[in-house]
This record gives C-alpha cells, sequence and structure tokens, in this order.
C-alpha cells in the first residue's frame, strides 16, 4: 500500500513539473523527447501526451517533438514494434488535435553499420570510448542533428536514477542537485537547450504500473510489456522483486533489445532468448558471431558449469586461432597505403589494419546467405520477408570493393597471401573446440 502511494505521488509530482514548465511563457521554444520506444521514453512521451490533452487548446503554446532514432539495424521485433508506435501516435494526435509532431531519423548511407564493416573495412565497434563509434554514427548524429533543427528549450529524456549507482551519481553531478530534484541538467552537444527528466525518481516498477494501470494514450502497452518479457526475461506484468537489477545486467552496454549485429555484447540475450519463441531470429546471432570470429575478436561464451581449468584452456586456443585469423583477415596496411609498423621491431604487423577485401567478400556472402535463411523460416511460419541489408548498401559496398582494388591493392588481401580458404579452416577449428567442450561440461 505504501509503495502504491508513493507511485501515485510520483506521478502526481511529475505531472505537474512537466505542466509547470510547459506553461512558463518566459521561453517559448518547442520541446523534444527522445523517444526510443523503450519503456522509460515512452513512459515519458506517455505523460507529456496526457499533460497536453489536460490543457485547454488556448493553453498549448509550443510544440512536442517526439524523436526516435532508427539504427536500421535494431532487433527487428524492435523496428517493427517501433515503427508501428509511430503510426499509432501520429493517429492519435491528428485525431485528438495535439501539438505533437513525430519524426523517425536514421543515419546517412555513408555511415551505415553494413557500409563501414563490409565496404570499407572498418574495425569492430568496440566496448570503449572512441572504439564505440556505432553509436555515435547511427543513431547520435541524426537525433543531433534533428535536435538541432528544432533548437527546443528542453530535451525530455526517460533517465532514471535507480537503474544503477554509477547512473544516480552521474545524474547528481551532471545536473548539480538543483531545484527540481536533480531532474535538469545541460545537454551535451545543444548549448541552447536542457535536459528535463520526468521520471528520474521512478523505480523500475513504477515505470511498469505506469504503462500498466494509466495506459498509453495512443494505444495498448501490451506490446512493450511483451517486447521486454521475450528480449530481456523484464517481465512488464507481474513486476517480480528484483528486476531493478535484472534488468541492470540485461541493459548493460545498451544491449536491452540493441542492434542485432551488436558485437559489443558477448552475450545478446535479446536476440537469443527471443530466438526461443522466434526460431527465424537465431541465424542473425550466427552471423553476429561470425563477424567475431572473421575479425578475430571472438571469445566463446562460458558453459553453465564449467571448470576454471576448462575454461582457461579454451580461452587459450581461442586466442591462438584469433592470432592466425588475424593474419588472414588483416590487410597490414591503413586505407591510405601506410602499413601497420611494429614500433620496437620495425616490421609489419599482419595482424593489424583495414580488414580485406577477401574477407570482407565472404562475410557479405554469408550475410546474403543468412537473409535467405532467415526468410526461409519465417515463410514456413507465415511471415512477410525481412530485408537485413537495402539494395543502396549493397551497391555502395560493391562500389568500395572495385575501387579499393584500383587505388588500394594493398587492401585486396593479407601481407603473406594466405588463402580465405584457411580462415574458414580456422574458424572451423574453433567451432569444434567449442562442440567438444559442451560435450565435457
Amino acid at each position: 500500500m505504501i509503495r502504491i502511494e508513493e507511485f501515485e505521488r510520483l506521478v502526481s509530482m511529475s505531472t505537474e513539473d512537466l505542466r509547470r514548465m510547459y506553461l512558463d511563457t518566459q521561453d517559448t521554444r518547442d520541446w523534444a523527447v527522445a523517444w526510443s520506444g523503450g519503456k522509460d521514453s515512452t513512459c515519458v512521451l506517455s505523460m507529456v501526451t496526457k499533460m497536453l490533452e489536460q490543457l485547454e487548446p488556448e493553453q498549448r503554446i509550443r510544440m512536442v517533438h517526439a524523436v526516435m532514432s532508427d539504427t536500421v539495424v535494431e532487433n527487428p521485433n524492435l523496428e517493427t514494434y517501433m515503427h508501428g508506435q509511430v503510426e499509432q501516435l501520429e493517429k492519435y494526435i491528428a485525431k485528438k488535435d495535439l501539438p505533437i509532431s513525430v519524426t523517425l531519423v536514421t543515419r546517412e548511407l555513408e555511415q551505415s553499420y553494413f557500409y563501414l564493416i563490409l565496404g570499407r573495412g572498418y574495425f569492430l565497434p568496440q566496448n570503449n570510448g572512441a572504439g564505440r563509434w556505432c553509436t555515435d554514427r547511427l543513431k547520435l548524429r541524426p537525433q543531433n542533428k534533428k535536435l538541432k533543427e528544432i533548437n527546443p528549450s528542453y530535451i525530455l529524456i526517460g533517465t532514471r536514477s535507480s537503474e544503477s549507482e554509477k547512473r544516480r551519481q552521474s545524474i547528481e553531478k551532471w545536473t548539480g542537485k538543483n531545484d527540481l530534484s536533480y531532474k535538469i541538467g545541460d545537454h551535451a552537444n545543444l548549448t541552447q537547450s536542457k535536459t528535463f527528466m520526468p521520471i528520474v525518481d521512478f523505480t523500475i516498477e513504477d515505470v511498469w504500473n505506469y504503462l500498466a494501470k494509466e495506459r498509453l494514450p495512443w494505444g495498448s502497452s501490451h506490446a512493450v510489456r511483451t517486447l521486454y518479457r521475450e528480449a530481456t526475461g523484464e517481465c512488464g506484468f507481474t513486476n517480480p522483486k528484483a528486476t531493478e537489477k535484472k534488468a541492470a545486467k540485461s541493459e548493460s552496454c545498451g544491449a536491452r533489445f540493441g542492434c542485432w549485429t551488436c558485437p559489443v555484447v558477448l552475450n545478446d540475450r535479446s536476440t537469443e532468448v527471443m530466438s526461443d519463441t522466434h526460431p527465424w531470429m537465431k541465424p542473425l546471432s550466427e552471423w553476429r558471431m561470425l563477424q567475431l570470429k572473421v575479425f578475430g575478436d571472438y571469445i566463446p561464451v562460458k558453459p553453465l558449469g564449467q571448470k576454471r581449468k576448462d575454461r582457461s584452456e579454451v580461452l587459450r586456443q581461442w586466442r591462438e586461432i584469433n592470432k592466425e585469423i588475424k593474419k588472414v583477415s588483416k590487410s597490414g596496411h591503413k586505407r591510405n597505403g601506410k602499413p601497420m609498423v611494429d614500433r620496437t621491431t620495425g616490421e609489419i604487423r599482419v595482424d593489424q589494419g583495414t580488414v580485406t577485401i577477401e574477407a570482407r567478400e565472404y562475410l557479405f556472402e554469408e550475410l546474403i546467405k543468412t537473409e535467405s535463411e532467415v526468410n526461409r523460416i519465417r515463410d514456413g511460419m507465415g511471415l512477410f520477408p525481412l530485408k537485413l541489408i537495402s539494395d543502396e548498401e549493397i551497391h555502395m559496398i560493391k562500389e568500395m570493393w572495385e575501387t579499393d582494388r584500383k587505388d588500394y591493392p594493398h587492401l585486396v588481401t593479407n601481407v603473406n597471401g594466405l588463402s580465405i580458404n584457411y580462415l574458414k579452416e580456422l574458424i572451423e577449428r574453433g567451432e569444434n573446440i567449442q562442440i567438444h567442450n559442451l560435450e565435457t561440461v
């Protein structure tokens, strides 16, 4: 009973904060909501929509822009859900004549994941600073470009302090502990805009309670709750104890759902868990792991019950295989032709540099096979076919290969001229290690 009262108090306070700030005439510029389609940002957008409905038409003094960024390599179920939510919301705001606009932004073709990886031979995104180039290129740049056009007074985000201790400390440092319960902070890229966090004090249970009890103005919240249950095991129906802790684990590295291609999260729970109920998603997980193997970055997931000694031996063998794989898939040169030189010995680092055209072609061919296999399974289930990579991307990728062959011949193959078939043999050797290892667990 106490928790229910606290939930109702938080909803009331946040709604009042939104109303008071919206009606503030000192700065009547538009607002923007960073809407990912996830539970937290959906909760925020729902609050804003309901607040606007409660106002008299003449009080609706500013436009609210809901900006959703589509990386185009999202988990396919999330992709379908996102587009469906946009369509539902647009119909609703037209029916109610609300000052809300919805924009779905995407990356430029030149910044697409497949073009950079398979076309230009970029290194895979890594879980560190500049190495995590995918988030910036695929999501933040298109979103920030749109936000810059809007130039909003406030950007509303679904950040919550209870997500983790690190997040709580970050919020307190970033907002400077202002009078609105740490809800307002500066925006990193837009100096004239502030960020506002209406649900910063909500627990994960509060969010699910809001979505279940308050409902979404534009439709049922059943879709988002089902999506989380299938993708992460996070249940938006029963709200079990310790859900926050479980969800934090699932949400690490931003992989709540995330991109199905993501090489940063070795154990992609969302796609793999969904594969149990959507078997056509299994080939996606297999290609995602294949790219790690081709780049020599693969680390096998630890099987349940594996002994430490056995685990160490498996990792040792895979490290050796990865070293050999890099000698095949890496050109030993930068794109401009400059060799990757060992500073100590002065010799070319044959295991570094831009990915060879041969390796890119191999991974591309496997992607096309994956698309075919996904659609074979989907067809058997009576589902419409999916397009994993666009025709425009394919055209650009092949054009890039031809340019590289003509202008950058040092990128065609590796320094030692090792066959791409050797790479396939190495991958098969590693897979046999795993099979043997699983049999001994």
